[in-house]
Protein backbone atom coordinates (compact mmCIF):
# COMPACT_ATOMS: atom_id res chain seq x y z
CA UNK A 1 0.00 0.00 0.00
CA UNK A 2 1.51 3.40 -0.40
CA UNK A 3 2.66 5.03 2.22
CA UNK A 4 0.35 8.40 3.38
CA UNK A 5 1.31 11.64 4.84
CA UNK A 6 -0.05 12.29 7.70
CA UNK A 7 -12.47 26.04 47.91
CA UNK A 8 -11.43 21.77 49.05
CA UNK A 9 -13.93 19.47 47.54
CA UNK A 10 -15.30 16.14 48.91
CA UNK A 11 -12.70 12.98 47.48
CA UNK A 12 -13.62 9.92 49.04
CA UNK A 13 -16.63 8.72 47.25
CA UNK A 14 -18.94 7.79 50.70
CA UNK A 15 -21.30 9.70 52.47
CA UNK A 16 -24.74 9.73 53.99
CA UNK A 17 -28.28 9.40 52.50
CA UNK A 18 -31.60 8.86 52.46
CA UNK A 19 -32.69 5.03 51.28
CA UNK A 20 -35.65 5.01 49.01
CA UNK A 21 -36.97 1.61 47.52
CA UNK A 22 -38.86 1.68 44.14
CA UNK A 23 -39.58 -0.74 41.09
CA UNK A 24 -36.55 -1.91 40.00
CA UNK A 25 -35.33 -0.30 37.23
CA UNK A 26 -37.48 2.85 37.47
CA UNK A 27 -36.44 6.17 37.11
CA UNK A 28 -35.49 8.28 40.29
CA UNK A 29 -37.75 11.48 41.09
CA UNK A 30 -36.28 14.15 40.68
CA UNK A 31 -37.19 17.87 40.38
CA UNK A 32 -33.56 19.28 40.10
CA UNK A 33 -32.55 17.19 37.33
CA UNK A 34 -29.43 17.89 36.02
CA UNK A 35 -28.77 18.66 31.94
CA UNK A 36 -26.49 15.75 30.50
CA UNK A 37 -23.24 16.94 29.06
CA UNK A 38 -22.23 15.85 25.63
CA UNK A 39 -20.10 16.73 22.64
CA UNK A 40 -21.17 19.89 20.77
CA UNK A 41 -20.36 18.28 17.48
CA UNK A 42 -19.94 14.09 16.58
CA UNK A 43 -16.84 13.32 16.20
CA UNK A 44 -15.54 12.61 12.23
CA UNK A 45 -14.93 9.12 11.54
CA UNK A 46 -11.84 7.67 12.41
CA UNK A 47 -9.24 6.28 9.16
CA UNK A 48 -8.70 2.66 8.89
CA UNK A 49 -5.38 2.59 9.67
CA UNK A 50 -3.30 4.03 13.08
CA UNK A 51 -1.67 7.57 12.69
CA UNK A 52 0.97 6.70 15.14
CA UNK A 53 4.28 4.93 14.54
CA UNK A 54 4.68 1.31 15.64
CA UNK A 55 8.00 1.94 16.56
CA UNK A 56 8.49 5.62 18.09
CA UNK A 57 5.01 6.75 18.64
CA UNK A 58 5.06 9.59 16.44
CA UNK A 59 3.14 10.95 13.31
CA UNK A 60 4.22 12.14 10.14
CA UNK A 61 5.04 15.76 9.56
CA UNK A 62 7.18 17.93 7.40
CA UNK A 63 8.82 14.98 4.73
CA UNK A 64 8.02 11.85 7.45
CA UNK A 65 5.82 9.17 5.70
CA UNK A 66 4.10 6.59 6.73
CA UNK A 67 4.12 3.07 5.55
CA UNK A 68 0.22 1.84 6.00
CA UNK A 69 0.43 -2.50 7.12
CA UNK A 70 -1.95 -4.58 4.36
CA UNK A 71 -3.06 -7.13 7.08
CA UNK A 72 -3.68 -5.01 10.06
CA UNK A 73 -4.30 -0.83 11.22
CA UNK A 74 -0.47 -0.67 12.40
CA UNK A 75 1.88 2.14 10.34
CA UNK A 76 5.75 2.42 10.30
CA UNK A 77 7.32 5.84 9.71
CA UNK A 78 9.92 6.51 7.58
CA UNK A 79 12.53 7.67 10.32
CA UNK A 80 11.94 4.25 11.57
CA UNK A 81 12.52 2.25 8.59
CA UNK A 82 15.93 2.96 6.06
CA UNK A 83 14.33 2.52 2.94
CA UNK A 84 17.14 2.66 0.53
CA UNK A 85 17.12 5.86 -1.62
CA UNK A 86 17.28 4.23 -5.53
CA UNK A 87 14.47 2.12 -4.11
CA UNK A 88 11.36 5.00 -3.01
CA UNK A 89 9.72 4.66 -5.89
CA UNK A 90 10.01 1.03 -5.84
CA UNK A 91 7.99 0.37 -2.42
CA UNK A 92 5.09 3.02 -3.50
CA UNK A 93 3.67 1.26 -6.49
CA UNK A 94 0.10 0.53 -6.03
CA UNK A 95 0.78 -3.62 -6.15
CA UNK A 96 3.77 -3.59 -3.51
CA UNK A 97 2.44 -5.18 -0.43
CA UNK A 98 4.01 -3.53 3.00
CA UNK A 99 4.00 -5.64 6.17
CA UNK A 100 4.37 -4.34 9.43
CA UNK A 101 7.03 -5.10 12.00
CA UNK A 102 4.37 -6.87 14.63
CA UNK A 103 2.94 -8.75 11.54
CA UNK A 104 6.18 -10.09 10.29
CA UNK A 105 6.98 -11.03 13.97
CA UNK A 106 4.35 -12.61 14.83
CA UNK A 107 4.71 -14.91 11.34
CA UNK A 108 8.16 -15.61 12.22
CA UNK A 109 8.10 -16.62 15.78
CA UNK A 110 9.57 -19.66 15.70
CA UNK A 111 11.28 -19.62 12.41
CA UNK A 112 13.17 -16.62 12.44
CA UNK A 113 13.75 -14.97 9.27
CA UNK A 114 14.63 -11.57 7.70
CA UNK A 115 12.34 -8.51 7.94
CA UNK A 116 12.23 -7.26 3.83
CA UNK A 117 9.12 -5.36 4.71
CA UNK A 118 7.84 -4.57 0.97
CA UNK A 119 6.58 -8.03 -1.25
CA UNK A 120 5.35 -7.78 -4.74
CA UNK A 121 1.81 -8.25 -5.65
CA UNK A 122 1.19 -10.43 -2.56
CA UNK A 123 2.46 -11.68 1.13
CA UNK A 124 5.32 -13.56 1.12
CA UNK A 125 3.03 -16.79 2.30
CA UNK A 126 1.56 -16.55 -0.42
CA UNK A 127 4.54 -16.40 -3.32
CA UNK A 128 5.06 -12.56 -2.88
CA UNK A 129 8.64 -11.94 -3.61
CA UNK A 130 10.87 -8.74 -1.74
CA UNK A 131 11.24 -6.00 -3.41
CA UNK A 132 14.37 -4.48 -1.91
CA UNK A 133 17.59 -6.33 -2.78
CA UNK A 134 18.35 -6.76 1.17
CA UNK A 135 16.77 -6.60 4.40
CA UNK A 136 14.85 -3.31 5.69
CA UNK A 137 16.49 -1.40 8.22
CA UNK A 138 14.94 -0.52 11.13
CA UNK A 139 16.47 2.59 13.33
CA UNK A 140 14.79 1.85 16.44
CA UNK A 141 13.17 -0.46 18.74
CA UNK A 142 9.41 -1.46 20.33
CA UNK A 143 8.46 0.67 22.60
CA UNK A 144 5.04 -1.03 22.92
CA UNK A 145 4.25 -4.64 22.71
CA UNK A 146 4.44 -6.20 19.37
CA UNK A 147 0.95 -6.49 18.89
CA UNK A 148 -0.19 -2.89 19.99
CA UNK A 149 -2.74 -1.56 16.81
CA UNK A 150 -2.26 2.36 18.78
CA UNK A 151 -5.66 4.30 18.58
CA UNK A 152 -6.35 2.45 15.01
CA UNK A 153 -10.16 2.53 15.32
CA UNK A 154 -12.67 4.61 16.95
CA UNK A 155 -13.17 4.74 20.77
CA UNK A 156 -15.88 5.94 23.00
CA UNK A 157 -15.53 6.74 27.10
CA UNK A 158 -18.57 7.39 28.60
CA UNK A 159 -19.03 8.92 32.28
CA UNK A 160 -21.92 8.04 34.25
CA UNK A 161 -22.29 10.65 37.26
CA UNK A 162 -24.83 10.08 39.62
CA UNK A 163 -26.16 12.93 41.62
CA UNK A 164 -24.67 12.52 45.35
CA UNK A 165 -24.32 15.54 48.09
CA UNK A 166 -20.79 16.50 47.21
CA UNK A 167 -19.40 16.34 43.93
CA UNK A 168 -17.00 13.74 43.34
CA UNK A 169 -13.60 13.98 41.86
CA UNK A 170 -12.55 12.25 39.21
CA UNK A 171 -9.16 11.80 37.53
CA UNK A 172 -11.36 10.62 34.25
CA UNK A 173 -11.39 13.92 32.42
CA UNK A 174 -7.42 14.47 32.67
CA UNK A 175 -7.85 10.99 31.27
CA UNK A 176 -10.45 12.01 28.46
CA UNK A 177 -7.59 15.14 27.51
CA UNK A 178 -4.86 12.57 27.40
CA UNK A 179 -6.45 10.31 24.84
CA UNK A 180 -7.76 13.05 22.67
CA UNK A 181 -4.07 13.19 21.51
CA UNK A 182 -4.05 10.16 19.64
CA UNK A 183 -6.97 10.90 17.04
CA UNK A 184 -6.29 14.18 16.14
CA UNK A 185 -8.58 13.57 12.75
CA UNK A 186 -11.67 12.23 14.91
CA UNK A 187 -12.58 8.75 16.29
CA UNK A 188 -12.78 9.51 19.78
CA UNK A 189 -15.64 10.32 21.76
CA UNK A 190 -15.98 11.64 25.74
CA UNK A 191 -19.61 11.71 26.98
CA UNK A 192 -20.46 12.97 30.43
CA UNK A 193 -24.23 11.55 31.09
CA UNK A 194 -25.00 13.51 34.54
CA UNK A 195 -28.69 12.90 34.10
CA UNK A 196 -30.79 9.82 35.05
CA UNK A 197 -32.68 10.27 31.78
CA UNK A 198 -31.94 8.00 28.99
CA UNK A 199 -30.25 9.81 26.04
CA UNK A 200 -30.31 8.43 22.20
CA UNK A 201 -26.51 7.68 22.27
CA UNK A 202 -26.19 6.05 18.93
CA UNK A 203 -27.02 8.73 17.63
CA UNK A 204 -24.53 10.82 19.28
CA UNK A 205 -21.85 8.50 18.90
CA UNK A 206 -22.02 6.77 16.01
CA UNK A 207 -20.27 3.19 15.06
CA UNK A 208 -17.54 2.45 17.02
CA UNK A 209 -15.56 -0.40 18.13
CA UNK A 210 -14.35 0.09 21.74
CA UNK A 211 -16.19 1.45 24.62
CA UNK A 212 -14.81 1.98 28.30
CA UNK A 213 -17.68 3.56 30.72
CA UNK A 214 -16.65 4.97 34.18
CA UNK A 215 -19.32 5.09 36.43
CA UNK A 216 -18.74 7.67 39.36
CA UNK A 217 -21.13 8.41 42.58
CA UNK A 218 -21.02 8.31 46.16
CA UNK A 219 -22.16 5.23 48.33
CA UNK A 220 -24.03 4.52 51.39
CA UNK A 221 -21.37 3.23 54.10
CA UNK A 222 -24.10 1.34 56.61
CA UNK A 223 -25.57 -0.52 53.18
CA UNK A 224 -23.71 -0.24 50.04
CA UNK A 225 -26.32 1.65 48.32
CA UNK A 226 -26.00 4.39 45.82
CA UNK A 227 -26.72 7.83 45.90
CA UNK A 228 -29.28 8.33 43.41
CA UNK A 229 -30.35 12.32 43.79
CA UNK A 230 -33.32 14.40 45.78
CA UNK A 231 -36.42 13.99 46.36
CA UNK A 232 -38.00 17.03 48.63
CA UNK A 233 -34.53 18.39 48.47
CA UNK A 234 -33.15 15.76 50.78
CA UNK A 235 -30.35 13.23 48.82
CA UNK A 236 -31.93 9.45 48.89
CA UNK A 237 -29.79 6.34 48.39
CA UNK A 238 -31.06 3.13 46.13
CA UNK A 239 -30.39 -0.40 46.26
CA UNK A 240 -27.62 -1.14 43.15
CA UNK A 241 -29.36 -3.47 41.60
CA UNK A 242 -31.97 -0.45 41.06
CA UNK A 243 -29.67 2.20 40.31
CA UNK A 244 -27.85 0.39 37.53
CA UNK A 245 -30.72 -0.98 36.04
CA UNK A 246 -31.93 2.95 35.77
CA UNK A 247 -28.89 3.73 34.53
CA UNK A 248 -27.94 1.63 32.18
CA UNK A 249 -31.36 -0.14 31.18
CA UNK A 250 -31.54 2.18 28.07
CA UNK A 251 -27.59 1.30 26.47
CA UNK A 252 -27.43 -2.24 27.37
CA UNK A 253 -26.80 -2.94 23.53
CA UNK A 254 -24.68 -0.25 22.47
CA UNK A 255 -22.69 -0.45 25.69
CA UNK A 256 -22.16 -4.59 25.44
CA UNK A 257 -18.90 -5.89 25.96
CA UNK A 258 -17.28 -2.88 26.63
CA UNK A 259 -15.03 -2.15 29.78
CA UNK A 260 -16.40 -0.58 33.06
CA UNK A 261 -14.96 0.68 36.07
CA UNK A 262 -16.91 1.78 39.21
CA UNK A 263 -15.79 4.71 40.77
CA UNK A 264 -17.10 4.02 44.08
CA UNK A 265 -16.10 3.49 47.67
CA UNK A 266 -15.89 -0.46 48.93
CA UNK A 267 -19.28 -0.44 50.76
CA UNK A 268 -20.56 -1.58 47.44
CA UNK A 269 -18.34 -4.18 48.04
CA UNK A 270 -18.41 -4.97 51.92
CA UNK A 271 -22.03 -5.66 51.86
CA UNK A 272 -22.90 -9.05 50.87
CA UNK A 273 -26.63 -8.30 49.16
CA UNK A 274 -24.98 -5.09 47.79
CA UNK A 275 -22.53 -6.77 46.51
CA UNK A 276 -24.21 -9.70 44.49
CA UNK A 277 -26.50 -7.16 43.05
CA UNK A 278 -23.55 -5.14 41.53
CA UNK A 279 -22.16 -9.07 40.00
CA UNK A 280 -25.53 -9.08 38.89
CA UNK A 281 -26.14 -6.31 37.29
CA UNK A 282 -22.82 -6.91 35.45
CA UNK A 283 -24.05 -10.39 34.48
CA UNK A 284 -27.18 -8.99 33.09
CA UNK A 285 -24.98 -6.23 31.35
CA UNK A 286 -22.61 -8.81 29.44
CA UNK A 287 -19.90 -6.41 29.87
CA UNK A 288 -16.73 -7.94 29.16
CA UNK A 289 -14.74 -6.63 32.35
CA UNK A 290 -15.56 -4.61 35.16
CA UNK A 291 -12.89 -2.89 37.55
CA UNK A 292 -14.23 -2.25 41.53
CA UNK A 293 -11.99 -0.67 44.20
CA UNK A 294 -13.02 -1.89 47.60
CA UNK A 295 -11.04 0.70 50.33
CA UNK A 296 -13.79 1.69 52.50
CA UNK A 297 -13.45 5.59 51.46
CA UNK A 298 -12.18 5.27 48.25
CA UNK A 299 -10.05 8.16 46.97
CA UNK A 300 -10.51 8.38 43.10
CA UNK A 301 -7.44 10.66 42.32
CA UNK A 302 -5.28 8.00 43.66
CA UNK A 303 -6.32 5.80 40.67
CA UNK A 304 -4.95 8.52 38.47
CA UNK A 305 -1.57 6.75 37.40
CA UNK A 306 -3.51 2.91 37.27
CA UNK A 307 -6.14 4.71 35.27
CA UNK A 308 -3.65 6.48 32.58
CA UNK A 309 -1.46 3.14 32.60
CA UNK A 310 -4.87 1.72 31.15
CA UNK A 311 -5.80 4.15 28.85
CA UNK A 312 -1.93 3.73 27.62
CA UNK A 313 -2.51 -0.12 27.19
CA UNK A 314 -6.21 -1.24 26.33
CA UNK A 315 -7.48 2.11 25.03
CA UNK A 316 -4.89 3.45 23.06
CA UNK A 317 -2.69 0.12 22.39
CA UNK A 318 -5.85 -2.11 22.42
CA UNK A 319 -4.27 -5.02 24.25
CA UNK A 320 -6.81 -7.28 26.35
CA UNK A 321 -7.64 -5.87 29.91
CA UNK A 322 -6.83 -9.33 30.95
CA UNK A 323 -3.09 -9.89 29.79
CA UNK A 324 -1.94 -6.61 30.44
CA UNK A 325 -3.32 -6.35 34.31
CA UNK A 326 -0.42 -7.82 35.66
CA UNK A 327 1.30 -4.76 33.82
CA UNK A 328 -0.96 -1.92 34.85
CA UNK A 329 -0.53 -3.38 38.62
CA UNK A 330 3.50 -3.23 38.77
CA UNK A 331 2.62 0.84 37.51
CA UNK A 332 0.34 1.25 40.83
CA UNK A 333 2.17 0.66 43.84
CA UNK A 334 0.53 3.66 45.57
CA UNK A 335 -2.38 2.50 44.69
CA UNK A 336 -1.97 -0.86 46.86
CA UNK A 337 -1.10 0.88 49.63
CA UNK A 338 -4.84 2.80 49.55
CA UNK A 339 -7.19 -0.15 47.83
CA UNK A 340 -7.27 -3.65 46.47
CA UNK A 341 -8.57 -3.87 42.95
CA UNK A 342 -11.44 -6.25 42.26
CA UNK A 343 -11.39 -7.72 38.31
CA UNK A 344 -14.45 -9.20 37.06
CA UNK A 345 -14.33 -10.85 33.91
CA UNK A 346 -17.52 -12.29 31.72
CA UNK A 347 -16.86 -16.31 31.22
CA UNK A 348 -18.90 -18.51 28.89
CA UNK A 349 -19.81 -22.07 30.22
CA UNK A 350 -20.70 -24.69 27.84
CA UNK A 351 -23.27 -26.24 31.13
CA UNK A 352 -23.95 -23.14 33.23
CA UNK A 353 -24.17 -20.65 30.44
CA UNK A 354 -22.51 -17.32 31.26
CA UNK A 355 -20.77 -16.70 34.27
CA UNK A 356 -18.32 -14.09 36.56
CA UNK A 357 -14.95 -14.72 37.28
CA UNK A 358 -14.12 -12.53 40.42
CA UNK A 359 -10.59 -12.24 41.02
CA UNK A 360 -9.22 -9.69 44.05
CA UNK A 361 -5.32 -8.51 43.81
CA UNK A 362 -3.97 -6.63 46.93
CA UNK A 363 -0.63 -5.24 47.28
CA UNK A 364 1.93 -7.41 48.91
CA UNK A 365 4.78 -6.13 51.42
CA UNK A 366 7.27 -8.16 52.84
CA UNK A 367 7.13 -6.34 56.42
CA UNK A 368 3.79 -4.28 56.48
CA UNK A 369 1.33 -6.39 54.11
CA UNK A 370 2.61 -9.74 53.59
CA UNK A 371 0.34 -12.13 51.31
CA UNK A 372 -2.07 -8.83 51.05
CA UNK A 373 -2.85 -8.85 54.89
CA UNK A 374 -1.88 -5.72 56.60
CA UNK A 375 -0.07 -6.19 59.44
CA UNK A 376 -1.69 -3.79 62.52
CA UNK A 377 -0.03 -0.57 62.45
CA UNK A 378 0.01 -0.68 66.18
CA UNK A 379 1.33 -2.87 68.76
CA UNK A 380 -2.16 -3.53 70.89
CA UNK A 381 -0.10 -4.77 73.91
CA UNK A 382 1.82 -1.56 74.67
CA UNK A 383 0.85 1.33 71.84
CA UNK A 384 3.73 1.40 70.19
CA UNK A 385 3.97 2.09 66.09
CA UNK A 386 6.27 0.87 63.99
CA UNK A 387 7.85 -1.25 66.08
CA UNK A 388 7.25 -5.07 64.58
CA UNK A 389 10.66 -6.76 64.16
CA UNK A 390 12.32 -6.50 60.27
CA UNK A 391 13.74 -9.58 60.25
CA UNK A 392 10.65 -11.94 60.03
CA UNK A 393 10.41 -15.34 60.82
CA UNK A 394 9.63 -17.82 58.57
CA UNK A 395 7.81 -21.05 59.07
CA UNK A 396 7.97 -23.15 55.78
CA UNK A 397 6.70 -26.35 54.85
CA UNK A 398 7.93 -28.81 52.40
CA UNK A 399 5.76 -28.14 49.68
CA UNK A 400 7.51 -26.73 46.56
CA UNK A 401 6.06 -23.19 44.60
CA UNK A 402 6.44 -25.43 41.21
CA UNK A 403 5.48 -29.12 40.78
CA UNK A 404 9.23 -29.30 38.20
CA UNK A 405 10.62 -27.21 40.47
CA UNK A 406 14.01 -28.72 43.00
CA UNK A 407 12.44 -29.64 46.32
CA UNK A 408 12.43 -26.05 48.62
CA UNK A 409 10.35 -25.31 51.53
CA UNK A 410 7.84 -23.24 50.28
CA UNK A 411 6.81 -19.99 53.08
CA UNK A 412 3.58 -20.28 54.41
CA UNK A 413 3.96 -18.41 57.71
CA UNK A 414 5.42 -14.82 59.02
CA UNK A 415 6.03 -13.93 62.34
CA UNK A 416 6.16 -10.74 63.40
CA UNK A 417 7.39 -9.93 66.98
CA UNK A 418 7.39 -5.96 68.93
CA UNK A 419 10.52 -4.64 69.24
CA UNK A 420 9.66 -2.19 72.14
CA UNK A 421 11.95 -2.38 74.77
CA UNK A 422 9.46 -2.37 77.23
CA UNK A 423 6.67 -4.35 75.49
CA UNK A 424 4.43 -6.23 78.15
CA UNK A 425 6.53 -5.86 80.79
CA UNK A 426 3.70 -3.53 82.72
CA UNK A 427 1.28 -6.54 82.04
CA UNK A 428 3.66 -9.11 83.54
CA UNK A 429 3.78 -10.42 79.31
CA UNK A 430 6.17 -11.44 77.01
CA UNK A 431 6.71 -8.77 74.06
CA UNK A 432 3.66 -8.85 72.11
CA UNK A 433 4.33 -11.53 68.81
CA UNK A 434 1.30 -12.74 66.36
CA UNK A 435 1.74 -14.75 62.78
CA UNK A 436 -0.04 -14.05 59.83
CA UNK A 437 -0.48 -17.47 57.74
CA UNK A 438 -0.40 -17.36 53.68
CA UNK A 439 -3.50 -17.93 52.42
CA UNK A 440 -4.40 -19.58 49.04
CA UNK A 441 -3.08 -17.87 45.38
CA UNK A 442 0.23 -16.21 44.52
CA UNK A 443 1.86 -13.52 43.85
CA UNK A 444 1.71 -12.02 40.04
CA UNK A 445 5.47 -12.59 39.10
CA UNK A 446 5.68 -9.61 36.37
CA UNK A 447 4.47 -7.25 39.15
CA UNK A 448 6.79 -8.52 41.59
CA UNK A 449 9.70 -6.86 42.73
CA UNK A 450 12.19 -7.28 45.57
CA UNK A 451 10.06 -6.50 48.33
CA UNK A 452 6.93 -6.26 47.53
CA UNK A 453 4.35 -6.88 44.48
CA UNK A 454 0.97 -7.62 44.50
CA UNK A 455 -0.97 -10.90 45.64
CA UNK A 456 -3.65 -12.53 43.84
CA UNK A 457 -6.56 -14.49 45.39
CA UNK A 458 -8.10 -17.25 43.57
CA UNK A 459 -10.86 -16.29 41.63
CA UNK A 460 -14.50 -17.13 42.49
CA UNK A 461 -17.56 -17.89 39.94
CA UNK A 462 -20.95 -16.17 40.05
CA UNK A 463 -23.55 -17.45 40.55
CA UNK A 464 -21.65 -19.95 42.29
CA UNK A 465 -22.26 -23.51 40.58
CA UNK A 466 -24.86 -25.42 42.11
CA UNK A 467 -23.70 -28.22 44.78
CA UNK A 468 -23.28 -32.07 43.83
CA UNK A 469 -25.31 -34.17 45.85
CA UNK A 470 -24.25 -37.70 46.52
CA UNK A 471 -27.18 -40.22 46.53
CA UNK A 472 -27.71 -41.77 49.53
CA UNK A 473 -26.59 -45.21 50.59
CA UNK A 474 -29.05 -47.70 51.59
CA UNK A 475 -28.34 -50.20 54.57
CA UNK A 476 -30.47 -52.47 51.99
CA UNK A 477 -28.16 -51.52 48.84
CA UNK A 478 -25.10 -52.07 51.31
CA UNK A 479 -25.94 -55.07 51.99
CA UNK A 480 -26.83 -56.19 49.11
CA UNK A 481 -23.48 -55.09 47.44
CA UNK A 482 -21.13 -56.63 50.44
CA UNK A 483 -22.78 -59.87 48.85
CA UNK A 484 -22.30 -59.86 45.08
CA UNK A 485 -18.59 -58.74 46.29
CA UNK A 486 -18.29 -61.73 48.38
CA UNK A 487 -19.88 -64.28 45.83
CA UNK A 488 -17.70 -62.76 42.94
CA UNK A 489 -14.45 -63.19 45.10
CA UNK A 490 -16.05 -66.97 46.16
CA UNK A 491 -16.26 -67.57 42.46
CA UNK A 492 -13.12 -66.22 41.19
CA UNK A 493 -11.26 -68.43 43.22
CA UNK A 494 -13.23 -71.16 42.63
CA UNK A 495 -12.66 -70.32 39.01
CA UNK A 496 -8.54 -70.34 39.70
CA UNK A 497 -9.13 -73.57 41.43
CA UNK A 498 -10.02 -75.29 38.28
CA UNK A 499 -7.70 -73.66 35.75
CA UNK A 500 -4.97 -74.86 38.15
CA UNK A 501 -7.01 -78.28 37.95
Amino acid sequence: MPPKKNTAKKRAAGGIAERFSGPLGSPVRNGEEVLPTVSAEPELPAETHSLWCLICRDGADGDVVLYQCDTCPCVMCSRCINVPAGHLDTVRRINVIFLCLSCHSERTRRNPAPYFGFYSANLPEKGGHPVLPDFLQLRGNFETASCSLLASTPLAIIHFIIGASDEVITPIPILSRYLEHFYPNGGYTYLEVVTRGSLNLSDILGPLDAFSRFFSNHSKQDSGWLFAGKIKGKFIAMSVSQVLSTVFAPYVSLLKAANIVFLVCGSVVEYEDSFVELKQAILDLNVASTIVFPATRFQLLVATNFLLAMAELVMVEQLDLQKSFPTLLSLSNRLGQHTDVIVMTTVDDTINGTQLSVTTFARAHLQTKPWGISVPAQCPLCGSTTSWSEKVGVTASNETYRVKAPAQAAVINYVYTCTYVECGKRQGKSPHRFDIAKPLGGLVGAAKSKNSGWFQSPSTIFPPPPPVHSSPISPTSSITKAKRSSESVEMTQSTRKRARN
